[in-house]
């Protein structure tokens, strides 16, 4: 009986150490866990380059907002370019809503130009560049409407008159849309590469129309303001124009 004990006593104490062993194993290696987490997040760092620009967009002397579109471009950022080509087709960028009001988020250092429609308000959109801002600020801009010039280019055309109006009544800078699809040759069936796909009325900080080419899959892709006019082959005799109002995909033989 007495051996049986002993036997017992041992067992249980074996029993009891190996739990002990296994709990301190255990506990190490969450503690070696605790730390490699803690020195891993050490390692990530905030993006302290980032800063917030905001502010209102209104007419000279006014409190009246540009009429169509203004958009705030990021200087030599670009959603789409083609460097072998010089193309430089769309900025990042951010559009005023209907109340004159924007919010973007830019490196420190990034230059910002304000481009509101170019027939009413003009092309002089170094008078709105803002260079090298370093803090997150209010940036509040006034756009000069120049009544002489603005006639001036729609005296004697009609079809820029008609669409410069049609413009301004529907386009809704505050919904983006997408307008996407593939364009294909008609003799070929083949898809066509480099074919400019683009949306009216606003511009890039190159001062062109904004536009995509389609890539060698004759595929393209913008997101662009409700309502907006775009235009397929714009300076062809033959360009196609459409007004998408919701997500829209087009395949399109040429």
């Amino acid at each position: 009986m007495a051996i049986n004990q002993t036997i017992s006593k041992s067992k249980f104490l074996v029993t009891a150490l190996l739990l002990l062993l296994s709990f301190v194993a255990l506990h190490s290696c969450s503690s070696i866990q605790e730390k490699n987490v803690l020195t891993n997040n050490n390692h990530i760092k905030p993006n302290n380059s980032l800063i917030t620009i905001q502010g209102r967009v209104t007419v000279q002397g006014t409190d009246s907002v540009p009429l169509g579109l203004t958009s705030v471009n990021i200087a030599n950022k670009w959603v789409w370019k083609d460097e072998e080509l010089k193309a430089y087709g769309e900025n990042k960028r951010v559009f005023v809503n209907k109340k004159g009001y924007y919010s973007i988020q830019i490196q420190k250092g990034d230059t910002l130009i304000f481009i509101p429609n170019h027939v009413i308000y003009g092309r002089g959109s170094a008078q709105y560049t803002f260079t090298n801002i370093s803090e997150s600020q209010t940036l509040n801009v006034e756009i000069k409407y120049n009544k002489e010039a603005y006639l001036k280019q729609i005296k004697d055309n009609p079809v820029l008159e008609m669409n410069l109006n049609r413009h301004i009544k529907q386009v809704n800078p505050e919904k983006l849309i997408s307008v996407s699809g593939t364009i294909y040759s008609k003799k070929s069936n083949k898809p066509l590469k480099n074919v400019d796909v683009g949306s009216a009325f606003n511009n890039s900080t190159h001062g062109t129309g904004t536009f995509h080419l389609t890539n060698n899959k004759g595929e393209f892709h913008l997101n662009v303001p409700q309502g907006n006019m775009c235009s397929i082959i714009a300076l062809s005799p033959n360009a196609i124009n459409f007004y998408p109002q919701n997500d829209t995909i087009i395949n399109l033989y040429l």
